[in-house]
C-alpha cells in the first residue's frame, strides 16, 4: 500500500515535471492530487503531531514563496508546488528537500546557459506531443481546469527567452527524498 502511494507521488512529479518542461506552466489539478493524496494518506500512516508539523511547514514555507512571488522570484505555480511538497516534508525534512531542490535547479540553468537551445528545440517537441495527444484524447485538456486561461494552441507566444522551468527542479528534490524515504524504510518521510 505504502509503494503503490509513493509510487503515484512519484508519477505525479514526473508528469509536473514534464509539463513544466513543456509548458513552462504547473496544471493545478496536478497539485490538487498530491494534496488529495496526503489527505487520504496522512491520517493513516502520521501521528497527529507529524500531520500539525507538516502543516506547520507548508504554512511556514508557503509564506516564503508567496513573498518570493510578489517579489517576481518565483512564478505561481512554482510557488503552490513547492509549498504542497513541503507539506509531504514536514520538518526537519524540508530541509534536505530545500538543498535538493536547489542543486537541481541550479544544474537546471547550468544546462540551460549551456545548451538553451537543444533544451528548447527539446521542450518545443514535448508541448507538440502533448498537444497532438490532447487532440486525439480530448480528457487530457481537463488537466489544465483551475489553471487560469489554459494551454495555448499552436504558439508559445508567453515563453520568455532564457526562462527555466524550475518544477523540475522540485520534481528532483521530491523524488530524491521519496527515494531517500523508500531506503529508510519510512512511512511518508
Amino acid at each position: 500500500m505504502i509503494l503503490s502511494i509513493k509510487a503515484l507521488f512519484i508519477f505525479i512529479n514526473i508528469l509536473i515535471a514534464v509539463y513544466d518542461f513543456s509548458f513552462y506552466r504547473i496544471p493545478n489539478l496536478f497539485l490538487i492530487g498530491l494534496l488529495v493524496l496526503f489527505g487520504l494518506t496522512a491520517p493513516f500512516t502520521l501521528g497527529l503531531n507529524e500531520i500539525m508539523n507538516s502543516f506547520i511547514t507548508f504554512g511556514a514555507v508557503f509564506l516564503v514563496c508567496l513573498i518570493l512571488f510578489l517579489a517576481k522570484i518565483f512564478g505561481a505555480g512554482d510557488a503552490k508546488y513547492f509549498a504542497v511538497i513541503a507539506l509531504w516534508m514536514g520538518y526537519p525534512d524540508v530541509i534536505p528537500f530545500v538543498l535538493y531542490t536547489s542543486i537541481a535547479g541550479g544544474g537546471l540553468a547550468l544546462i540551460y546557459v549551456i545548451a538553451q537551445y537543444p533544451f528548447s528545440r527539446f521542450s518545443d517537441l514535448t508541448w507538440m506531443l502533448i498537444q497532438k495527444l490532447e487532440v486525439r484524447i480530448p480528457l487530457l485538456e481537463s488537466i489544465w481546469i483551475g489553471s487560469g486561461i489554459g494551454p495555448e494552441k499552436g504558439k508559445r507566444e508567453h515563453i520568455k527567452p532564457k526562462t527555466i522551468p524550475y518544477g523540475v527542479a522540485i520534481a528532483t528534490g521530491a523524488i530524491i527524498m521519496i527515494f531517500s524515504s523508500l531506503e529508510a524504510g519510512e512511512i511518508i518521510r
